[in-house]
């Protein structure tokens, strides 16, 4: 979809402006969370490698602030793609991902006067059967599907704070999010 079409999807009023959560989960404690969120109307504010460096050096601090390691990270153009884990009982997700989005969002107003961040978020919550390995190389792989880079290892902003590039890159298993799946 062209640039100009994800603008106006994003700022249509039949739009639901945030996704709803799963009823009846606390969003707390030792789970895993696949997370996407979108720059504001699509912008692709990351394209500018500066931007992008600048933000993948601040997503594993600012979540390990909140109790949550990052498995992977992968900074596109226009969103960013996380997937974190809780690391205690007090885990929160949802103070988590919004302090994120705050502080990087409060910092990128102050420069630049305008929203980094659109409002709400995507996430999954994983289950016990979901193959991590695999999902850590799909957020990895992004920037490969998307024609931004030739390897996953050759991207600059993606990473993972429990494995190396090199470990995914030889790691067997693909994984489609079930929004994907046909």
């Amino acid at each position: 979809m062209p640039a100009d079409q994800r603008r106006q999807a994003c700022i249509r009023d039949d739009m639901p402006r945030r996704p709803s959560r799963v009823t009846g989960f606390g969003y707390r404690g030792c789970h895993r969370y696949f997370v996407t969120t979108c720059t504001h109307l699509r912008n692709p504010y990351f394209a500018d490698a500066q931007h992008a460096s600048d933000l993948a050096t601040r997503i594993a601090p600012a979540f390990a602030e909140q109790e949550f390691e990052v498995l992977a990270y992968c900074v596109m153009p226009d969103h960013v793609h996380v997937l974190i884990e809780g690391r205690s009982d007090d885990a929160d997700f949802r103070r988590a991902v919004r302090v994120w989005k705050l502080q990087s969002g409060y910092s990128w107003r102050r420069r630049f006067e305008q929203p980094l961040w659109q409002i709400g978020y995507w996430e999954r919550v994983l289950r016990e059967q979901d193959d991590i390995r695999a999902i850590v190389r799909y957020v990895l792989d992004n920037p490969v599907r998307a024609g931004l880079a030739c390897r996953a290892v050759d991207y600059p902003f993606s990473g993972s704070t429990r494995f190396t590039l090199e470990e995914l890159a030889e790691s067997a298993g693909d994984w489609n999010p079930p929004w994907k799946r046909r």
